[in-house]
């Protein structure tokens, strides 16, 4: 419960304070993503698995939407996404996501809007809830529950959809497309957990972190292997990265916003520094 003074900004979910599991201590014992020619096993730089608590917070409800991207486009003269092929949208795609921004695209609308992108942390606590589930919607990956590839034969699913469109993927927080849709770029590098092991290039290269699989499917594998793909893919815990100057059919973001002080909630404001003659 948010509790009382808890004003929650429109279109946006309050994460409590609380421990919450981050990461997994599962490992790919057969080695089933190297033999698939991917480039890092099942797990590897997810672990260790680690109890943690953050300050409560404030995530966006869905992700951002053409619409909203437009607006700030026209308040801002920043440049649009190269897919809108003008100054707007395609006709009838208010409530899609935004694609085709880059990490610095999607800093930039979330300080514009007052708000700012979530860190992993914070990110993958409104996909799994305090008790640690595997996928937003539980521990059991089900397929068509999320905008999720299928089958190789129908490799980018249903296409991209207006956000809020897949209730039952829905987190525990009441937080939508958090897997399914687009990737959502995230406020961290790509980086080597506390205490983890796998050693990779990939953590040098200044690259940002993106989470929540996409619509768009996952290569080119057999029908087993292409839905354990996007099985493991799904995982709310998987980390993928990217270049922040990259922007790609399937990624666009979310926002988050701290959460006021106490009296801030109450008053609206800080309570203003008292005076050094009054101390």
């Amino acid at each position: 419960m948010a509790g009382c003074f808890e004003n929650v900004p429109e279109g946006m979910v309050y994460i409590p304070s609380g421990e919450f599991t981050i990461g997994t201590n599962e490992e790919d014992v057969e080695k089933h993503a190297l033999s698939l020619g991917l480039d890092k096993p099942w797990y590897a730089d997810e672990s260790p698995a680690r109890r943690t608590d953050i300050p409560g917070f404030y995530i966006d409800r869905y992700e951002v939407t053409n619409l909203q991207y437009y607006i700030f486009c026209q308040s801002t003269d920043h440049k649009p996404p190269k897919n809108w092929r003008g100054q707007k949208f395609p006709e009838g795609e208010d409530n899609l996501p935004v694609t085709y921004v880059s990490f610095f695209d999607a800093a930039a609308y979330a300080l514009w809007a007052g708000k700012r992108l979530p860190n992993e942390m914070e990110w993958e606590k409104a996909a799994r809830g305090r008790a640690g589930f595997i996928y937003p919607w539980g521990d059991d990956f089900k397929s068509g529950i999320a905008n999720l590839a299928t089958s190789p034969r129908n490799k980018t699913g249903q296409g991209l959809k207006p956000v809020g469109s897949f209730p039952k993927a829905v987190s525990p927080y009441g937080v939508h497309d958090m897997v399914g849709n687009v990737w959502e770029w995230v406020w961290d590098y790509y980086k080597p957990y506390p205490d983890n092991k796998f050693k990779t290039p990939a953590y040098d290269k200044k690259h940002y972190v993106v989470r929540g699989m996409s619509y768009m499917g996952v290569g080119h594998f057999s029908k087993k292997d292409f839905l354990k793909v996007v099985a493991m893919k799904s995982r709310a815990s998987f980390r993928e990265h990217i270049g922040p100057l990259a922007y790609k059919k399937d990624i666009g973001f979310r926002c988050a916003k701290d959460r006021p002080s106490f009296m801030e909630r109450i008053f609206g404001k800080k309570p203003p520094k008292p005076d050094k003659a009054e101390i």
